[in-house]
């Protein structure tokens, strides 16, 4: 009896659990590959992506430089034709000083001259504003013929 219910267990069981085996290996090796394969693959699309996020953030990164390098560029050159122009002004404000003082000093000569000239006209010791004194002070304040105006003039000189 026990020979006979070894040869069924061999004959009848044995090769289910032999097609149940090999199937379950089977579909555990198509299963494992599968995974294994959608894996590599979606790994290879993740780093294709991660890649191209970097060389975005790169490209990003260089185009703010850049702009930061050209808006450094242009304050800079405002910055020196700014400067330029103030070293402009300041030699025009130099000059016009310059000339505001010859022409300061020779209005004050000029003033004494008229004083000393209308002084000695007179005879009498006036140091008031006397013609020269009057010529110079219409020539000084830019009136039209120097002060030579006439008795009878009307004219709102």
């Amino acid at each position: 009896m026990m020979n006979s219910v070894i040869k069924w267990l061999l004959t009848r069981l044995l090769p289910g659990v032999v097609l149940c085996a090999a199937l379950a290996g089977a579909g555990w090796w198509l299963y494992s590959t599968g995974y294994d394969s959608g894996h590599l693959s979606a790994k290879a699309d993740g780093d294709t992506a991660l890649a191209n996020e970097k060389q975005a953030r790169a490209d990003e990164r260089q185009q703010l430089a850049q702009a930061g390098q050209q808006a450094l560029l242009k304050a800079s050159d405002n910055e020196r034709r700014q400067r330029e122009r103030a070293d402009s002004l300041a030699r025009q404000l130099a000059d016009k000083e310059s000339e505001l003082k010859q022409t300061s000093s020779l209005l004050q000569l000029n003033i004494s001259k008229a004083v000393s000239d209308d002084n000695q006209t007179s005879g009498c010791g006036f140091n008031g504003l006397g013609p020269h004194g009057l010529q110079l002070y219409t020539k000084a304040l830019g009136y039209a013929g120097g002060g030579h105006t006439r008795a009878g003039d009307s004219s709102g000189q």
